[in-house]
């Protein structure tokens, strides 16, 4: 049996690559024996294999040069809890799984979000502290010069000089990760093209995300809308996951405020996570919806699929996108729910009969006349659903994701290591 270092966050640290990172382990540990190494003080153990072991991320090479792992599987999302994993993939090349293909957000906020660099953005005519804070900058300009020599300067220039975050966007920083790694597994065709195109020659793999419908009965869904004050007769608006500007969260509460006029019934549920629950609910009372939402910030995991199905339809959009596979987004097509999405190229595998997509050059209006349209068509709002059950059944099954995952961990254990390229920068580790 071949062992497995998995590095990843963990539930519950707050991003969806920790939910899905529980569910993977339970497909593998059966086949593999699996050490997990993690980055985080709270842990909830119980939703691990009690096969695999545990440990902080400090432990990770101490173990492996006591006993080589037969391979290490790097879980890697554009967030601060994956910060961790860039000191040790490169130490120890293993089978990347990108979940965002843009990274640079939380690679940036490493080197300019450092204390020397924050000190020094406070007082710029410290000629001391802008000598401390120079190291994690320059570090930060080498990694964005070996990835994009040619737009470089402007780009480290335009970048710190702003406060805009949708120039990354345009520049993802995968590069490196990509090639510290033997091999490198998306969710998506569109992010493994787009990684073959931009580091050619490398080991690339499709895995599809599990997705799993939970039944849930009648009583169950009725009680969460009563907990909430959720009337039978109320339309209900869902939104579900990390609740950031991204989700796009204002434009499906002004769509619920134009469409009040006509459903005066019509409700907005919130579920997951909230970043700035103050912002939030100052938002809400400026659009005059703060009466009509219900905001339940993270659900227990168990819980979620009662509150999926207590939402008559769903709205899940995203802008900017870092071109992600939404697990938030299959856990809602599982359940059945009718769901209206941003109308975005990577998402061309979800077909046209099981969802409504929205176009991002008008979606508040096109969220408006979906929501007015589907609210008075229920039988719409049952094809719809059937339709994304069994898309997700389909294509998003625990065994082709089980399957597709022993695939590209079988060929990226045969695989030797990279050879690390002459130009990398100097900060980044050897293996």
């Amino acid at each position: 049996m071949k062992r497995l270092a998995f590095l990843s966050p963990l539930p519950p640290a707050a991003t969806g690559i920790a939910d899905y990172a529980a569910e993977v382990l339970g497909l593998l540990a059966g086949r593999y024996a699996i050490d997990v190494f993690h980055d985080q003080d709270d842990l909830e153990r119980e939703r691990l294999p009690a096969s695999c072991g545990v440990h902080r991320c400090g432990e990770f090479l101490s173990r492996h040069r006591g006993r080589p792992y037969d391979l290490a599987v790097y879980q890697m999302g554009n967030g601060p809890a994956h910060a961790f994993l860039y000191d040790l993939l490169p130490r120890v090349p293993g089978l990347l799984i990108l979940h965002d293909l843009v990274l640079h957000h939380s690679r940036a906020r490493q080197f300019l979000d450092t204390p020397d660099a924050r000190a020094y953005a406070a007082d710029p005519s410290s000629a001391a502290l802008r000598a401390r804070a120079l190291e994690p900058l320059s570090r930060y300009e080498a990694e964005v010069t070996y990835a994009y020599p040619a737009q470089a300067r402007r780009l480290v220039e335009t970048h710190m000089a702003t406060v805009g975050d949708l120039l990354p966007y345009a520049y993802p920083l995968f590069r490196l990760p990509v090639e510290a790694s033997r091999a490198t597994a998306a969710h998506n065709v569109y992010m493994t093209e787009a990684v073959g195109a931009e580091v050619p020659g490398v080991a690339t793999f499709h895995i599809p995300m599990m997705a799993e419908a939970v039944s849930v009965t009648p009583d169950a869904v009725a009680a969460v809308r009563a907990r909430y004050g959720l009337a039978p007769g109320a339309f209900v608006v869902g939104s579900f996951g990390l609740l950031t500007r991204e989700k796009r969260v204002e434009t499906v509460a002004r769509a619920v405020a134009r469409a009040s006029a006509a459903l005066p019934a019509i409700r907005l549920l919130l579920v997951g996570p909230v970043p700035d629950r103050a912002a939030l609910e100052a938002r809400l009372e400026s659009l005059g919806v703060r009466d009509r939402t219900v905001i339940t910030g993270r659900v227990p995991f168990a819980e979620l699929p009662a509150h999926i199905e207590a939402a008559d339809l769903v709205v899940h959009l995203r802008y900017p996108t870092a071109r992600e596979t939404s697990a938030a987004l299959l856990r809602v097509l599982a359940q059945g729910r009718p769901t209206v999405v941003s109308d975005l190229e990577h998402l061309a595998d979800v077909p046209a009969d099981a969802v409504l997509r929205s176009d991002v050059a008008d979606e508040e209006g096109e969220v408006t006349r979906a929501l007015l349209r589907l609210a008075e068509r229920p039988e719409t709002r049952i094809r719809l659903g059937q339709s994304a059950a069994a898309f997700v059944r389909r294509e998003h099954s625990p065994e082709r994701c089980r399957d597709a995952y022993v695939e590209a961990i079988e060929a990226a254990a045969s695989l030797p290591d990279p050879p690390r390229p002459a130009d990398w920068p100097a900060h980044w580790p050897r293996p």
